[in-house]
């Protein structure tokens, strides 16, 4: 019963990541994934407890943010993850409104716990903010990852911070430290993004700062405007 239990959570993980919203048309949906963003940048960047937090200094040389509060993670026999997030573009000292973005992973293996878990993907080079503005990509794949470095290890010179790509910072509120983005796979919500804008559904529109963001999404920016 326990096992049948437990297999179901993770199916219903998998469903997730593969059914579209049955709320994407409400507006809520988009703003609440928001305003949940912006509350893990204040107490990651923000209201920092010590130097092993989020360094500030990659956030003012990045080209991007991608944020996935509550990103969901369960792993019995066999693991997968999904999450629901924004990407905002960083140039020029600027941010851009946010673009809805899902995340989604899978593996096998003996694995045991469920978690909850804040990630955010601090996107380094224009190459690899621009694959954001495709309709999917997989990370490691397309575009390099690794974890992200901490305290006085996040001025130092790295393949990532000289040639462009991904560090991965996360934050765990369950039985699981760390979580592994090789494979991941990345897609955009443009219902979402049609559903909070109403004006567009297209990333590379909304990534290049045409459009004015809700108050929602103003509210994400002027946090993110702190970290200078």
């Amino acid at each position: 019963m326990k096992k049948t239990f437990q297999y179901l959570i993770v199916l219903g993980v998998i469903v997730a990541a593969t059914l579209p919203s049955a709320f994407a048309e409400d507006k809520a949906v988009p703003d609440l994934i928001v305003d949940k963003s912006r509350i893990v940048v204040e107490e990651l960047l923000i209201n920092r407890y010590s130097d092993e937090d989020l360094p500030r200094d990659l956030v003012r040389q990045c080209a991007g943010l991608a944020i996935f509060p509550g990103m969901l993670k369960g792993a019995f026999f066999i693991g997968g993850s999904y999450g629901k997030g924004v990407v905002l573009k960083h140039q020029n000292g600027q941010w851009t409104g946010p673009a809805f973005i899902s995340i989604g992973a899978g593996s096998l293996g003996i694995q045991f716990g469920g978690q909850s878990v804040d990630l955010i993907l601090v996107v380094m080079g224009e190459e690899a903010m621009n694959f954001f503005l495709s309709s999917k990509f997989k990370l490691g794949a397309d575009v390099a990852v690794a974890a992200g470095p901490v305290g006085a290890q996040a001025t130092a010179a790295t393949e990532i911070l000289l040639k462009g790509g991904i560090y991965s910072y996360s934050r765990s509120k369950g039985a699981f430290i760390g979580l592994s983005l090789e494979g991941a796979g990345i897609a955009s919500k443009e219902e979402f993004n049609k559903a909070y804008y109403k004006t567009t559904e297209n990333a590379q529109i909304i990534l290049s700062g045409q459009i004015e963001p809700p108050e929602s999404g103003q509210r994400l920016i002027t946090t993110l405007q702190r970290t200078k």
